[in-house]
């Protein structure tokens, strides 16, 4: 089983986690989910995947590529010792990837695409950036020459598990465990934009780099949540590109070297270096103005977007790349359009009822039945009678 097939079947743990503790918030009455930000952090976990799927073949070759040159002995895989020194040398590197993706402004504008959520909770933990791949594994490469495929996959797999856990309010800190591991409590801060918690607290699995290389803080306080200048937008696709389009605009009001500098310095320096860039603060969307039946249905899409996920990920080796391209661009599709829907975009309503009829078409072929026709014109007549309603929300918007 590959790593990305390993990784969509937990997605079906990780719904029940955040299910349980969607639950938990709501018995505190604490707040602690919104349906657009749930949303849009599911989406961007399924456009995650999906990139993932296209280009899983591109990323590997590196690896397959010089671990063709390695003979010596790797770290042996039947002693525990061989896994935690694997473990250590792993999170050694992913310490540095993370800590360069934060300092570096063409790696921030990847990464901070993770750091927009401003509800921090287990769905969170799904809003990976869509391309943080396509440049990380530069800093895990050198561990070809010391670990096996078979543990290095391993490794990913259990690093991004154990990753996901850290993303929660409700547990609180663990006493000498803290010294070592990194935990929920030290994860907070990372994802604070107070002043004291910015750049803080890399550590994946182990919080030992931090407290090394000075980059650790301890949690006072909690965090407040997100990026010092919000996105302002729930599509989960524009999502990835938003950092990159300010970059491009910020070096459209300067000259000279300071253009080659606005991509490369920290995010901290963009306003030194681009004094003249408009840094407003755009504009947030309260979810809860759009209609509870356009809620409700966008809950119920991103909820079925996972098993095609799940089922595209596990089979999809097998079909033809028109077909891969195809059902990718309808699940993406569907991440935009539960975004566009939320945020009562004037275009979104008619083009939801394309995606639905292309959907049952699809359906009906691929399952040789007609009744995802019926599903489909159920939909239909049920987003018509919404239309009036959708209509008054857009008016109370403008």
């Amino acid at each position: 089983m590959t790593e990305l097939q390993m990784l969509a079947i937990a997605y079906f743990f990780f719904l029940a986690l955040i299910g349980t503790e969607i639950a938990v918030s709501l018995y505190k009455g604490d707040g602690g989910y919104r349906i657009g930000e749930a949303v849009v952090n599911v989406g961007h976990g399924v456009v995650y995947q999906v990139v993932d799927f296209l280009t899983k073949g591109l990323v590997a070759l590196p690896f397959v590529a010089l671990a063709g040159f390695v003979s010596w002995d790797l770290l042996p895989t039947n002693v525990w010792w061989g896994w935690l020194l694997g473990l250590i040398a792993y999170d050694f590197c992913s310490y540095w990837a993370h800590r360069h993706h934060h300092e570096i402004g063409v790696l921030w504008a990847i990464h901070g695409t993770h750091h927009a959520a401003e509800d921090f909770n287990l769905a969170a933990a799904l809003r990976q950036p869509a391309f943080q791949k396509a440049f990380s594994w530069l800093w895990r490469l050198p561990l070809v020459f010391v670990l096996s495929g078979e543990m290095l996959i391993g490794l990913i797999v259990f690093d991004f598990l154990y990753q996901f856990i850290q993303h929660t309010r409700y547990v609180p800190k663990l006493g000498p465990v803290e010294w070592v591991m990194n935990t929920p409590s030290h994860h907070r801060v990372h994802h604070g934009t107070q002043e004291k918690y910015l750049d803080k607290n890399y550590g994946g699995i182990l919080i030992i780099w931090d407290r090394l290389f000075g980059t650790f803080k301890e949690e006072e306080e909690e965090p407040v949540y997100g990026l010092t200048k919000p996105l302002g937008s729930l599509n989960a696709v524009w999502g990835n590109f938003a950092m990159h389009a300010e970059l491009v605009d910020a070096a459209k009001t300067v000259t000279g070297w300071r253009k080659v500098a606005v991509w490369f310095a920290g995010p901290g320096r963009l306003a030194d270096l681009a004094p003249d860039h408009d840094y407003a603060v755009p504009p947030v969307f309260e979810d809860a103005a759009a209609p509870i039946g356009i809620r409700i249905y966008v809950v119920a899409t991103s909820l079925c977007l996972v098993p095609v996920l799940g089922w595209m990920v596990m089979v999809g080796d097998s079909w033809q790349w028109a077909a891969r391209i195809a059902v990718s661009a309808f699940v993406v599709a569907s991440v935009v359009l539960a975004g566009a829907l939320l945020e009562r975009k004037s275009w979104a309503l008619p083009a939801e009822m394309s995606r639905i009829g292309l959907g049952t078409v699809a359906a009906c072929v691929i399952l040789a039945t007609p009744w995802p026709a019926a599903v489909g014109l159920v939909l239909a007549i049920w987003f018509a009678s919404m239309h009036a309603e959708i209509h008054q929300s857009r008016l109370a918007l403008d």
